[in-house]
C-alpha cells in the first residue's frame, strides 16, 4: 500500500501541514524538523502527489504590492495611486492575482517577509517603502523568495530594485534653478534616513559646488516627505530668514512643494514672484496647483508596472535580480521666477 502525508506526519510526530511546509523548504521550519521528516518519508518510500504538487504550483500566479510606512502616512499620496496602477496593470495583462498588504516596523519585526508570503500563497512581491532601518531591509538578503524594492537598494542574490538615477535628475533640477539666476536656494529634504534623501542631496550639492555655491545647514530643512512638516518647517524658515536669505525652495517631493506653497501664501507670499518652488516625482497633483508645479516626472506608474514585469521574470526564471534604472524627465511649468543672477 501506497504511503500517504499522512502515514508521514503519524510516524514523525508532526502535522500535515509541517509535512509539506518540510517538503517545500519552507523557511518557518527547522533544519532538524525537516531532515526527521524527510528520513521518515524515504522510509516509507512516500512519494508526493504530483497533482496536488501542480495545483499548488499556481501561486507562482500570485504576486503582491507591499507597502511600508503607510499606516504612518497623514493622506494617501499620489505617488502610491500612480505605483499600484502600474503594478496592476502589468498583473492584468498577464493573468496574474496581486494583492496589497500593509507594514510597519512592528509588522516587520513579528514576522518575516518569507512568513508573509508562505501565509498568503504569494510567490514575490513589490515593496515600497522600505527604509535602511527597517527590518526587512536585513533579512531580505538571505530571502529565498523574489521581491523587487521601490527606490532602495537591498543587497541579496533574489532582490531587485527598480528606480531612477535621483543623483542625476536631482542635479539636473537644481541646475535648472541656477540657470534661472537662484544663487540662494533652501533645500526641503524628506527623511534623513531615507535612500532617496541623500542621492538627492548628493545631486543638488553637485550642481551647486560646479557653479561655485553652497548650501549652508541653515537653509536645509527636514521632513519625513509629509506634506504638513513641509509647511512648518517652511512657516518657520520665513520667520526666521524674512525676505532676506533665498529666491528658491528645492523640495525632493512634490508634495513637499505642495506644504511649501502653502507655508509661503500662508505668510503673505507669492510663488513665483517672491520665492520660486520645485518639486520632484511628477504626482497628478503638480498640474492643478496655483501655480502648476515645476517637476521632475519619475514615470511612476511605469516604475510600478516595470517593477511588477521584473519580479514576474524572475519568478519564471527568465530574469535574475538586478537594478532597473528608468528614465525621467524635467517637467518646466510656472512655479520658477527667471531672477538677476
Amino acid at each position: 500500500m501506497t504511503a500517504t502525508i499522512q502515514d508521514v506526519a503519524k510516524a514523525a510526530g508532526v502535522s500535515v501541514g509541517t509535512v509539506s511546509r518540510a517538503m517545500n523548504n519552507y523557511p518557518d521550519i527547522s533544519a532538524k524538523t525537516r531532515e526527521r521528516i524527510l528520513e521518515v518519508a524515504k522510509e516509507l518510500q512516500y512519494r508526493p502527489n504530483l497533482v496536488a504538487k501542480s495545483l499548488s504550483s499556481k501561486h507562482s500566479r500570485n504576486i503582491a504590492l507591499i507597502l511600508s510606512g503607510f499606516l504612518e502616512d497623514v493622506m494617501f499620496n499620489d505617488f502610491e495611486t500612480m505605483l499600484m496602477k502600474g503594478c496592476y496593470q502589468f498583473a492584468i495583462e498577464h493573468d496574474l492575482e496581486i494583492s496589497m498588504h500593509v507594514i510597519n516596523t512592528r509588522i516587520q519585526e513579528e514576522k518575516s517577509y518569507e512568513q508573509l508570503c508562505y501565509e498568503h500563497n504569494i510567490a514575490g512581491a513589490v515593496i515600497f517603502g522600505l527604509k535602511n532601518t527597517d527590518p526587512y531591509f536585513k533579512s531580505l538578503e538571505e530571502s529565498r523568495k523574489p521581491c523587487v524594492t521601490i527606490d532602495v537598494e537591498v543587497s541579496g542574490e533574489n532582490v531587485s530594485n527598480v528606480t531612477n538615477d535621483h543623483v542625476a535628475a536631482f542635479e539636473e533640477l537644481t541646475q535648472y534653478l541656477i540657470d534661472q539666476g537662484h544663487r540662494n536656494i533652501a533645500l526641503v529634504c524628506g527623511r534623513k534616513n531615507a535612500a532617496v534623501t541623500a542621492q538627492r542631496m548628493e545631486g543638488a550639492v553637485n550642481a551647486m559646488h560646479r557653479n561655485g555655491l553652497e548650501l549652508p545647514k541653515e537653509y536645509i530643512i527636514y521632513t519625513n516627505f509629509l506634506k504638513e512638516e513641509a509647511s512648518a518647517g517652511v512657516a518657520e524658515f520665513i520667520r526666521e530668514h524674512g525676505k532676506e536669505g533665498v529666491t528658491a525652495f528645492l523640495c525632493m517631493s512634490d508634495m513637499l512643494a505642495v506644504g511649501t506653497i502653502e507655508a509661503l501664501k500662508g505668510a503673505g507670499r507669492r510663488v513665483p514672484e517672491d520665492y520660486s518652488v520645485v518639486g520632484y516625482d511628477g504626482i497628478y497633483v503638480t498640474e492643478y496647483t496655483d501655480p502648476k508645479i515645476t517637476t521632475v516626472d519619475q514615470n511612476i506608474k511605469d516604475k510600478g508596472y516595470e517593477a511588477a514585469h521584473l519580479l514576474y521574470d524572475m519568478i519564471e526564471g527568465i530574469r535574475p535580480a538586478q537594478d532597473l534604472i528608468l528614465p525621467h524627465k524635467l517637467e518646466i511649468r510656472g512655479s520658477v521666477k527667471k531672477v538677476d543672477a
